[in-house]
């Protein structure tokens, strides 16, 4: 009687633990730290724009300068910060936080505790359609009209780590 309660215990418990919802789980490939590097004639300096998506659902957005080929930042233009969700080909973005260099500032680039906090609340998610190329290397955001009137330029990202 005791292998007869078992059995169909057993094939409950295993068809419930399969059956799990997949889409709690982040892509491994798309996880890390992403950047594009431009070079800036005027300033003699590298710009770089950094995106860092983490497996708790947390992304830091940011564009700092550097110099030619090296890896060291010396400043921010601003930072983001917030939660995201993958939704098939797009990102959803949820800022919490958003600090930008001073208005007015005579700096080039400053330490990211003397960027300024803007106001967050209130401000839309905001979403962007992705896809991982070459093997996995490269995060590409494809460029468009934004809001009706703004024109966004194509952004390739090459994964760091």
């Amino acid at each position: 009687m005791k292998k007869i309660l078992t059995l169909p215990l057993f094939i409950i418990l295993l068809f419930a633990s399969s059956c799990q919802d997949g889409d709690d789980t982040l892509p491994l490939p798309f996880l890390g730290t992403w950047e594009m590097v431009g070079f800036n004639n005027y300033l003699e300096l590298d710009y770089v724009t950094i995106y860092v998506f983490k497996g708790d659902g947390t992304y830091s957005y940011s564009s700092t300068l550097r110099e030619q080929g090296s890896v060291v930042d010396l400043g921010y233009n601003f930072h983001e910060s917030g939660t995201f969700l993958l939704d098939n080909n797009t990102i959803v973005f949820t800022r919490t936080a958003f600090l930008h260099r001073p208005y007015f500032g005579e700096k080039v680039h400053y330490a990211k505790e003397e960027l300024q906090s803007t106001f967050v609340e209130g401000y839309p998610d905001y979403s962007k359609t992705y896809s991982l190329r070459n093997e996995g290397n490269e995060l590409f955001f494809p460029g468009g009209i934004v809001g009706g009137d703004v024109i966004e330029q194509d952004m390739k990202f090459e994964k760091v780590n």
